[in-house]
């Protein structure tokens, strides 16, 4: 299957063989397996000492080495190449990474792109301005060590910045260390609107959670872009904010999704992709289970007017329905190839 998007023909690069092993990113090419970047769920307290970092309006890439090529290539978070950002990568900071891969062949770069030409065009004026990034910029928030067992193989802070500063690579911003939600809070008022929130992590780089200015409006409104602050139906708030991991209680969900649910979803969409693969009269009863257990979790998170459960329903079905033609997209472009 060729795994390269965005491949237009001034963006030619090599051709990418391989396979997406499930809907998160996990995708294997050229014989090396590229886990997936987690998703994060929302950060609701804070008890112990983290590290905040700013959050970047960009989009997420792991920049990977591949010997068989002897360079590198962007995965976006889906698990495809993506040419453009590939080409613009190796065009303004080949000698860079190539530099960091020549010592790491095993490490993987977590990074945020951004850049007038990039896929990310927004704020261009105050990356340029404060970083000097035009066509296209990154941003490293995490380094994955391939050599470490996958529960291991994020690389505590402060290597991440002692890799960086050796090898003059961009580390994303760092607000701060905090261990009360109230100081955090004060220290992100004073962060320009440009950046959507935080992202906070442990000191051993092994949890990982988001803080966005727009699941706090009461807090951060002046951090809000206008568009985002008009009021959505409550329905589409209930079920953005419970797959994001945090509550909205003046709605009825007390809680978001858990690790152990939002794995347990991801397994239930692999297993959708098997079914579309094997035997496509089985879609209609695999989704019904995937909606099923969704409006099970939701209930246990929070209590819903028979009205409000209904308007959730659809919108559950409407998100497994995209996941089914994302599958069968996928199912057609590995036929074609």
């Amino acid at each position: 299957m060729n795994l390269i998007v965005n491949s237009k023909e001034e963006f030619k690069i090599e051709l990418i063989e391989g396979e997406i092993l499930s809907t998160n990113g996990r995708v294997k090419m050229m014989g090396m397996e590229i886990p997936p970047y987690p998703k994060l769920l929302h950060l609701s307290t804070l008890n112990k000492k983290m590290i905040a970092q700013k959050k970047i309006n960009g989009y997420n890439v792991r920049l990977t080495y591949l010997p068989k090529l002897n360079n590198f290539i962007a995965v976006l978070r889906g698990g495809y190449v993506c040419a453009k950002t590939t080409f613009m990568l190796r065009k303004h900071f080949s000698d860079l990474f190539m530099n960091f891969f020549k010592e790491n062949q095993r490490k993987i770069l977590c990074m945020e792109v951004l850049g007038k030409k990039s896929l990310a065009n927004l704020h261009t004026d105050y990356y340029k301005e404060q970083y000097g990034f035009e066509d296209v910029g990154y941003f490293i928030f995490d380094i994955m060590d391939m050599e470490k067992p996958e529960d291991e193989r994020f690389i505590p802070f402060e290597r991440v910045e002692k890799i960086c500063k050796k090898y003059n690579l961009q580390l994303i911003p760092t607000i701060g260390v905090f261990d009360g939600m109230e100081d955090l809070n004060k220290k992100l008022q004073e962060i320009p609107s440009v950046f959507e929130g935080a992202v906070v992590k442990s000191l051993d780089g092994r949890e990982i959670m988001k803080y966005r200015f727009d699941s706090r409006p009461e807090i951060f409104i002046n951090k809000i872009p206008t568009r985002e602050k008009r009021q959505k139906p409550p329905e589409e708030i209930v079920v953005t904010h419970f797959f994001q991991g945090y509550e909205e209680a003046e709605l009825g969900l007390d809680s978001g999704i858990t690790q152990e649910e939002m794995d347990k979803y991801q397994q239930m969409l692999d297993e959708m992709g098997k079914v579309i693969a094997k035997n496509k009269s089985k879609i209609s009863e695999q989704s019904d289970k995937i909606v099923a257990f969704l409006m099970k979790s939701i209930n246990e998170h929070g209590t819903f007017e028979e009205d409000m459960l209904k308007e959730i329903e659809k919108l559950f079905k409407q998100k497994i329905g995209y996941q089914v033609g994302r599958f069968l997209r996928m199912k057609d472009r590995q036929f074609l190839d």
